[in-house]
C-alpha cells in the first residue's frame, strides 16, 4: 500500500452543507455531509479505526479527507513492514509554532505504536533487524518526539550467527514513555537522551541500563526484560541498579530469560542464588525467571516482598528452602515451572494473599500438602514423578486443575466448599485392572460450559437454547484391552474424583480386535454412571481390519448380555465413532433404545477405510432399527463428516460416489 503524498495535504475549508439535506446521510443533491463535519470530529473518527494504514486509505473518499490521517494524534502501525512505515512517516508534519497569533498551532503526533511485520521470506528477514533499527532512527531524525513510543522489531526465526544487531535508542526531548521490545537484538542505550521520561520498558539484550538511567531525572517507573545476556554481566546489571532503587525507582516488571536462539549459557549453585538474591534486592512488582539451563542447580529462595506476581520456569533447579521467615506479603499469583520446591506448603502459608497457584513439579516431588484462606485457583501438574498424595484446604477454592501420574493407590484429600470448576487427568503408571480384560488407563474429569443443559435436560438449539451457558461435568475413560495389570476397584476410584453428577461420559475404547457390548453394559449398569450420564459418547480405535475373537474371550461375555436390561432413564444422547458394523455393535445400538426410552438423538460415525459397497449396507441396517423409534433424531455420517443418506435410491448413489472417490 502506498501512502499519500505530504505534498497533497491542503488545509482548505471544508465545504457548507447542502441547504436542504437531512439525516446522518447526503441530501437529495447528493452533498456529502460527513465531510462536513468539523476537523476535529473527522479525526476522532479516522482515531476509532485503530490503524494509521485504514485511516490512509480514506484519502479516495473525497478532497476533504486527503492526507487527513498525517494530523491524528495517534498513529499505530501493527504488522506493517518498516518501508511502508517510514513512507508513511514523511507524510507525518511535526509539531511547530502558530504563524500568527490568530492560527492554532500544528499539533504533532502524541502516540506513536509501531510493530513492524516478519519478512515471509528467509532471504528478506535477515535484513529485518537492519530494517528496524534505521526506523528507530529515522523517528527521532524527522524529531516527530511523541509523548507515548511503542516500536516492536519484527520476531524472526532467522538465527544469525556472529555478532549481534545493535539498535541504538535515538533522542526523545518531549516523550514520557517508552516501550520498546527489541526481542533478541542488542539494545543500545550510551548516547540516548530522554529529559521527560517518566516510564521505561524494555526488553532484549541489555547491559548498559544502571548508566542510561541517570540521564532520566523523571524517571519514575521500569519495566526491564534482559534476554540471553551472560550471567556475570547480568549480576553486575541488577547491582548497578540497587543505587536508582534506593532513591525511589519503582521496578514494576523484572524480566530474565535464557537459553533462547544465541546458546545456552552455564552457571554455578553460587552464581544462580546470587542473581537471585540480586534481583530480590531490587523488590520488583512482577517477576519473570525463564532458563535453559544445562545442568541441576540447588538454590535458596529468596523472598520477593513487593511482588504481586511471581512467574519461574527454571528447568533442572530444585529450591531447598525458603531464605528467611519473611513473608511474600503482596504476592498473589505465583507459577512454578519445571523447578522443585521440597518445601511448597511453607511457601504458600507465607503468602497471605495467595490467589492463584500453577505448580508443574519436577521429577523429585511426590507429596502435595496446601492449606490457604486466600487461594482461589490451583493447577497442579506432576508428570516426571509418579504422585503419592494431594492435600488441599481451602475456604474459597473456585478452580482446580490436576494432572498427575500416580497409581491406583493415590491418596487425595480435597476440602473446598465453593469449588466451582474442575479439570482432572489421572494418568496410570501401571493399567488397572476393571473388568474382565479391560484396564483403565486414563481418567478425565472437565468442567465445561454447554449452552445446551437447562434444569438437568437436554434442549434445542435456537430460540430455546440457554441465554446463559451452564456449567457441566464431562467424565472420560480411556481404556484398554488387556492382559497385564493390576486389580482396581473403580468404586473407590470414583470416590476421589471431586464431582459425581456427570451428565457427560466419554468412554474411549481401544478394543484391539474385541467386542465392546458386553463390557459397556457392565459399565453403565454401575450406580454411579446410570443416575447422572445424560449424554454418552464411545469412541472407537481407527484402525480398519478387525480379526475375529476367539470363541472362548471375555470379550464375549457373559454369554445372556443380549437379554439383560438396565434402566437408563436420563440418558438422551448418544454418540459412536468409528462404527465398524458388527453384530456385536449392530445388537448395542438396538439394545441402546430399549435401556434408554427417553433417547432423542443417536449420531453414528462410520470408520474410516471401509469398504464403499459396506457402506450402503451398514447404513440401511442401521436406519431400519431407528424406524421402531420415530421420535429419535437419527443420523450416520461418514468419517470425512458427510451425512450418509436414508433412502434407498440416495444410497445407491452414495455408493456410487464413495467408489468414484
Amino acid at each position: 500500500m502506498e501512502f499519500p503524498s505530504a505534498r497533497r495535504i491542503r488545509r482548505s475549508p471544508p465545504p457548507p452543507p447542502p441547504a436542504d439535506a437531512a439525516g446522518s446521510g447526503g441530501g437529495p443533491d447528493g452533498g456529502d455531509r460527513i465531510s462536513a463535519l468539523p476537523e476535529d470530529m473527522l479525526l476522532q473518527i479516522l482515531g476509532r479505526l485503530g490503524c494509521a494504514r485504514a485511516a490512509a486509505r480514506t484519502s479516495v473518499l473525497a478532497r476533504r479527507w486527503r492526507g487527513l490521517w498525517a494530523r491524528l494524534p495517534g498513529l499505530t502501525f501493527r504488522d506493517v513492514p518498516a518501508g511502508v512505515v517510514r513512507e508513511a512517516l514523511a507524510c507525518v508534519a511535526r509539531p511547530s509554532r502558530p504563524r500568527s497569533p490568530s492560527s492554532p498551532p500544528l499539533r504533532g503526533v502524541s502516540v506513536l505504536d509501531i510493530r513492524l511485520a516478519r519478512s515471509a521470506l528467509r532471504e528478506a528477514a535477515k535484513h529485518d533487524d537492519a530494517q528496524a533499527k534505521s526506523l528507530l532512527l529515522a523517528v527521532a531524525a524527522k524529531r516527530i518526539s511523541p509523548k507515548e513510543l511503542v516500536f516492536f522489531p519484527p520476531r524472526s526465526y532467522v538465527v544469525k550467527p556472529g555478532r549481534r544487531v545493535e539498535i541504538a535508542m535515538p533522542r526523545f526531548l518531549r516523550t514520557t514513555s517508552i516501550e520498546l521490545d527489541a526481542h533478541l537484538l542488542r539494545i543500545k542505550l550510551a548516547d540516548a537522551e530522554l529529559p521527560a521520561l517518566e516510564r521505561l520498558s524494555l526488553s532484549g539484550n541489555i547491559v548498559d541500563l544502571a548508566a542510561f538511567l541517570n540521564r532520566c531525572p523523571r524517571l519514575r517507573v521500569l519495566r526491564v526484560t534482559y534476554r540471553e545476556v551472560e550471567p556475570s554481566l547480568l549480576e553486575a546489571a541488577l547491582v548497578a541498579l540497587e543505587v536508582p532503587v534506593e532513591l525511589g525507582l519503582i521496578v514494576s516488571l523484572l524480566g530474565i530469560e535464557f537459553g533462547h536462539a544465541h546458546g545456552n549459557y552455564d552457571v554455578e549453585d553460587a552464581q544462580f542464588a546470587s542473581i537471585l538474591h540480586a534481583a530480590a534486592r531490587l523488590s520488583p512488582r512482577e517477576l519473570v525467571f525463564i532458563n535453559n539451563f544445562r545442568r541441576c542447580l540447588s538454590a535458596d529462595l529468596p523472598c520477593f516482598r513487593n511482588a504481586t506476581s511471581i512467574a519461574m520456569t527454571l528447568r533442572f533447579v530444585c529450591f531447598t528452602r525458603l531464605m528467611s521467615a519473611d513473608r511474600f506479603s503482596a504476592l498473589e499469583r505465583l507459577s512454578l515451572v519445571g523447578c522443585t520446591v521440597l518445601d511448597l506448603a511453607t511457601i504458600v502459608n507465607r503468602c497471605p494473599c495467595l490467589r492463584v497457584l500453577m505448580v508443574k513439579a519436577h521429577r523429585s516431588a511426590h507429596d502435595f500438602t496446601m492449606r490457604s484462606v486466600s487461594l482461589q485457583a490451583l493447577e497442579l501438574g506432576v508428570h516426571e514423578t509418579e504422585c503419592k498424595g494431594i492435600k488441599i484446604a481451602t475456604p474459597i477454592f473456585e478452580q482446580l486443575k490436576l494432572s498427575v501420574h500416580a497409581s491406583s493407590d493415590l491418596s487425595v484429600s480435597v476440602s473446598a466448599p465453593m469449588l466451582e470448576k474442575v479439570s482432572w487427568r489421572y494418568i496410570y503408571t501401571k493399567s488397572a485392572l476393571v473388568f474382565d480384560l479391560w484396564f483403565l488407563q486414563k481418567m478425565e474429569v472437565d468442567t465445561t460450559e454447554d449452552y445446551k443443559y437447562k434444569d438437568g435436560e437436554v434442549i434445542n438449539e435456537g430460540k430455546d437454547a440457554c441465554p446463559q451457558p451452564l456449567r457441566v461435568h464431562v467424565l472420560s475413560l480411556h481404556i484398554i484391552a488387556h492382559n497385564i495389570g493390576s486389580e482396581l476397584n473403580f468404586a473407590r476410584e470414583m470416590e476421589k474424583l471431586l464431582v459425581t453428577n456427570f451428565i457427560v461420559l466419554e468412554l474411549h475404547l481401544n478394543a484391539k480386535r474385541h467386542a465392546i457390548a458386553a463390557f459397556v453394559l457392565y459399565f453403565l449398569s454401575m450406580h454411579q454412571i446410570r443416575t447422572t450420564t445424560q449424554s454418552l459418547k464411545i469412541v472407537l480405535p481407527r484402525w480398519s481390519e478387525m480379526s475375529k475373537c476367539l470363541k472362548k474371550c471375555p470379550c464375549n461375555g457373559p454369554k445372556n448380555w443380549r437379554s439383560q436390561t438396565i434402566s437408563l432413564i436420563h440418558l438422551e444422547e448418544v454418540e459412536i465413532n468409528n462404527f465398524r458394523g458388527g453384530d456385536h455393535e449392530m445388537d448395542f445400538v438396538t439394545l441402546m433404545f430399549s435401556w434408554a426410552p427417553n433417547l432423542k438423538r443417536m449420531t453414528i460415525r462410520l470408520m474410516s477405510g471401509m469398504k464403499p459397497n459396506d457402506i450402503g449396507g451398514y447404513a440401511m441396517s442401521i436406519y431400519n432399527i431407528c424406524l421402531v423409534y420415530p421420535s429419535v433424531n437419527f443420523c450416520v455420517y461418514l468419517s470425512s463428516g458427510e451425512l450418509v443418506p436414508c433412502s434407498s435410491k440416495q444410497y445407491d448413489c452414495a455408493r456410487v460416489v464413495i467408489g468414484h472417490n
